[in-house]
């Protein structure tokens, strides 16, 4: 996604000015949830006082299930917080040289990154070793497959010094949400880079805000500036809630569960599709991308309740990415698509 100074107004899945679409295969939140033993705990959560402003307890929490120490886990108030505030590091970083900060991106990605860099004037810049920030999602959005551009520090012999103002961030927002396959990098790589976690994705809580990474090994002067750039209290009693509750076996249980559905679910979606002309591209994850054999109304979709997520916002003109979703909400969809096609072949007939 390339930064453009007249950049339209952003674009998301979810819900839109017609509310919550009855089956919305616009948002990559596990259609398996919410995660009842998380939603109990955000319901529980004692919303008439601050939390604690240092976050002490849930820190640690997060920090041995990762088994990190607990000085490398930075909260934010969501993923978009975190990427707005990591691009403002990397400007700043820069500027104290007197420079311009350069950033790279995925050729498709979440907008956000793009948006983030345009607000603090990084530059972006087509080579990722020429880059103080780079971004990589795995499962990747939209496509839902591995990352595979690398920059070349990042492969280089372990305790070899990477560039001390390269910072590479890997949104970890759906790995706990990818079916088959497993992580691109080693545990001894994954130390050099930020890991951005998003669990309300995974655990079916999109409406709770809340995030978190763990920043590379030996980051102490970013993650000491990072931590400055964040206001206080970034995650309110909820998203505390939710995070401690991630953590939990029982939930962590629920999620394999849940995978193992997706994976179910997404086998039937995919067949179906392919079924009606649809070209159906490889992912990893709970979601993928599409292209309709012919022109589709996504407006009278949308009418009838069923949303779509057009992925040219997210560098991939033509394609919809479409989030696996029950039986249920596929049959709408499938009905209707099968419907528009019997009408394409009707006028196709009548030479319309």
């Amino acid at each position: 996604m390339t930064l453009q100074a007249d950049k339209p107004m952003r674009v998301h899945g979810g819900a839109d000015a017609l509310g919550v679409a009855r089956f919305d295969f616009s948002t990559n939140s596990n259609a398996c949830g919410p995660c009842p033993q998380s939603l109990h705990a955000v319901q529980q959560a004692d919303a008439t006082h601050y939390p604690d402003p240092d976050y002490r307890d849930l820190r640690q929490a997060l920090a041995d299930f990762h088994v990190v120490d607990v000085r490398r886990v930075v909260l934010a108030g969501s993923a978009s917080e975190f990427i707005f505030r990591i691009s403002a590091l990397a400007a700043q970083m820069a500027n104290a040289h007197g420079d311009m900060a350069q950033v790279w991106l995925p050729a498709c990605a979440y907008g956000d990154y793009a948006y983030a860099a345009q607000a603090w004037g990084l530059r972006q810049v087509p080579d990722p070793q020429a880059a103080q920030l780079l971004w990589a999602c795995e499962p990747s959005s939209p496509l839902g497959q591995a990352h595979s551009v690398w920059p070349a520090w990042l492969h280089q012999p372990h305790g070899t010094p990477q560039p001390s103002d390269a910072q590479l961030v890997l949104d970890c927002a759906y790995a706990p949400l990818q079916l088959r396959g497993q992580s691109s990098l080693t545990d001894a790589q994954r130390d050099k880079v930020w890991c951005l976690w998003i669990p309300n994705k995974a655990l079916g809580l999109t409406g709770v805000r809340a995030a978190y990474a763990i920043a590379p090994l030996h980051a102490d002067a970013p993650l000491q500036s990072l931590q400055a750039l964040a206001p206080s209290w970034p995650v309110g009693a909820h998203g505390v809630a939710m995070l401690h509750n991630w953590v939990q076996a029982a939930t962590q249980a629920w999620l394999a569960q849940s995978r193992s559905q997706l994976q179910a679910w997404k086998q039937r979606q995919l067949a179906a599709l392919k079924d009606l002309g649809w070209e159906c591209l490889p992912s990893l994850a709970n979601f993928f991308c599409a292209r309709a054999p012919r022109d589709i109304d996504a407006q009278a979709l949308r009418a009838a309740g069923i949303k779509l997520r057009d992925t040219t916002s997210l560098g991939l003109p033509g394609f919809f990415r479409l989030a696996v979703l029950p039986p249920a909400a596929q049959d709408a969809l499938f009905a209707h698509l099968q419907r528009d096609l019997q009408v394409g072949k009707v006028l196709q007939e009548d030479g319309v």
